[in-house]
């Protein structure tokens, strides 16, 4: 992959330019989710149960987020730039704490649903998964996308983010079902790239994501009134959190 510019500055956010980013991001978009379903199918094969499923599919994502540091290595940045390093500036903690309130209504509304081996495998696997989705959406491709502009890279990200938990559909999801999880995914993903440019940091993204699916997982993923209310006002809460940081975002370098 060709580089476009002659330098990279190795002070600024990570920025891998590259002819043809949007194909390379599109590629890159995909190892994630071979891993994951790759792990899936083994375990479905295997007929293993809920921990052994989910640690099975834990591995996947963390031999997938290996590669990913991997790929983030023998780029031009550093991985300090692709966001491994502290989240910058006081008001991180800040725009962090409408995306806790999201946990919060998730855990009051759906409750404590399992426990015991199978509470420890959920969470390994939302930990895994987690590190494994924002080191390659908002980490890598954000970069490759970031020299296109930086509310470009954080809408091509989510929309690729979205648009692959379509496979979803493989794993015995209906088609409402996989459409209302692409929409969340997309809000989700807008909000997780917006925390990650703004704060310069993966680590905050990765403790939402990983909270967030770990509170669901917990919950059983139900779809009682309740359960339905709260992540209404959940993805409302996102859906302002977007809007606000939207319009910080824009003042940021590209």
């Amino acid at each position: 992959m060709s580089s476009t510019y002659t330098s990279i500055d190795s002070s600024g956010p990570a920025m891998w330019p590259v002819r043809y980013r949007w194909v390379v991001a599109i590629a890159f978009a995909f190892v994630p989710v071979f891993f994951t379903a790759a792990a899936s199918a083994a375990s479905q094969v295997l007929q293993a149960g809920d921990s052994t499923a989910a640690l099975t599919i834990a591995g996947g994502a963390a031999i997938s987020a290996a590669l990913g540091v991997i790929v983030m290595k023998v780029s031009p940045a550093s991985l300090r730039q692709f966001g491994f390093r502290a989240p910058r500036g006081g008001r991180a903690v800040l725009w962090f704490l409408p995306l806790l309130i999201t946990i919060v209504l998730v855990l009051a509304t759906q409750g404590l649903k399992v426990a015991g081996i199978v509470l420890v495998a959920y969470a390994v696997l939302t930990l895994c998964v987690a590190v494994n989705e924002e080191i390659w959406f908002r980490g890598i491709i954000i970069a490759v996308l970031r020299g296109a502009g930086v509310r470009v890279a954080i809408i091509g990200s989510s929309v690729m983010f979205a648009v692959l938990h379509l496979a979803n559909l493989a794993g015995g999801q209906t088609i409402p079902e996989a459409i209302l999880q692409v929409v969340f995914a997309a809000l989700f993903g807008v909000a997780a790239a917006e925390l990650t440019v703004l704060t310069g940091s993966l680590w905050p993204a990765i403790l939402w994501h990983a909270v967030w699916d770990f509170a669901n997982y917990i919950g059983g993923n139900t779809t009682s009134s309740a359960a339905l209310v709260g992540i209404g006002i959940a993805c409302a809460v996102i859906l302002a959190y977007v809007l606000v940081m939207w319009r910080a975002a824009n003042h940021l370098p590209s």
